[in-house]
């Protein structure tokens, strides 16, 4: 054997290991582990007991819709306040809707009727896969059509989502003008940012392996990373947008939110949590703060 077998050989076998480890970062972005219901069930009583006994205490009513895609959305909705006014809460990525009940408890202490949902490939909904945000606006589109539907065309309603769940909603507002409000907790900016952060952190050239990622990722789901971009669809909003961010989040940084904020031109008010305050953990680095922070918020932006 000459050695230009050898060169092509290595080369062969080079390119094969690049594509290996890009179609495993492209299936750990769009198809994780995903925790069970029973798992989250667990995770939020040890965190909080008393979060999923308000849960089965207030939860009023429980069904699926089918979203465009075909698949089931689990929808749990607590209905306990006689009010028009309505907050659809998306929960983060690998989770459930379990991870939205802390919200829904200040949401409804405020004087809100809270939909509580499962986002597509978790939790007790359908879906092949999740796409952090670029099937699921759809999803919560259709599930806001719903309710609208259901409540009527008056009614006044607003979105809080927490990591992907951010995300979603951020970017649904942009295709719906019936959203009145956004509550952004450990959103992230753009969605390629961020996984080009996650293969810096494997300690490989993101310039080399996003195209790759982002190509298996799209075969995979059929969604571009790259229009996952929270950012560009604040552009043009105007209704009031909270942003809320934890400053020892160690998955989205927390300068995604502060760049957000800077950003937006509408109205708008932004909370950082301090150092011990975790990804998606601001609420419970200091919980009395985070309702004031929720309540502020309300009193002076929303209806």
């Amino acid at each position: 054997m000459t050695w230009e077998f050898y060169l092509i050989f290595s080369i062969v076998i080079l390119i094969l290991l690049y594509l290996y480890v890009a179609m495993q970062i492209a299936i750990i972005v769009v198809l994780p582990k995903v925790k069970g219901i029973n798992q989250t069930i667990e995770e939020e009583s040890l965190r909080d007991s008393s979060l999923v006994i308000y849960l089965e205490n207030n939860k009023t009513s429980e069904y699926d819709i089918i979203s465009r895609y075909g698949y089931k959305i689990r929808v749990y909705e607590l209905f306990n306040v006689k009010t028009d006014k309505y907050v659809v809460i998306s929960h983060g990525y690998t989770y459930s809707h379990l991870g939205s009940i802390k919200y829904a408890k200040m949401m409804t202490k405020l004087g809100y009727n809270v939909i509580l949902y499962d986002h597509r490939y978790h939790g007790n909904s359908g879906g092949k896969n999740t796409t952090l945000g670029y099937y699921e606006k759809n999803d919560l589109y259709d599930l806001i059509s719903h309710i609208y539907k259901e409540k009527g065309k008056d009614i006044y309603l607003g979105t809080y989502g927490e990591s992907m769940g951010s995300a979603t909603v951020l970017l649904e507002q942009a295709i719906d003008e019936r959203v009145k409000f956004v509550i952004s907790d450990s959103g992230f900016k753009d969605l390629a940012v961020l996984v080009k952060r996650k293969i810096i952190d494997k300690k490989l050239p993101s310039w080399l392996f996003f195209p790759a990622v982002n190509l298996f990722a799209w075969a995979i789901t059929k969604a571009k990373i790259t229009k996952v971009k929270p950012i560009n669809a604040i552009k043009n909003t105007k209704i009031p947008i909270l942003f809320v961010h934890g400053k020892n989040d160690d998955f989205i940084s927390y300068g995604d939110s502060i760049e957000m904020y800077e950003t937006y031109h509408g109205e708008k008010m932004i909370y950082i949590g301090e150092e011990l305050a975790s990804h998606a953990r601001t609420y419970y680095y200091d919980k009395e703060k985070y309702f004031e922070v929720l309540k502020e918020f309300n009193d002076r932006y929303l209806l």
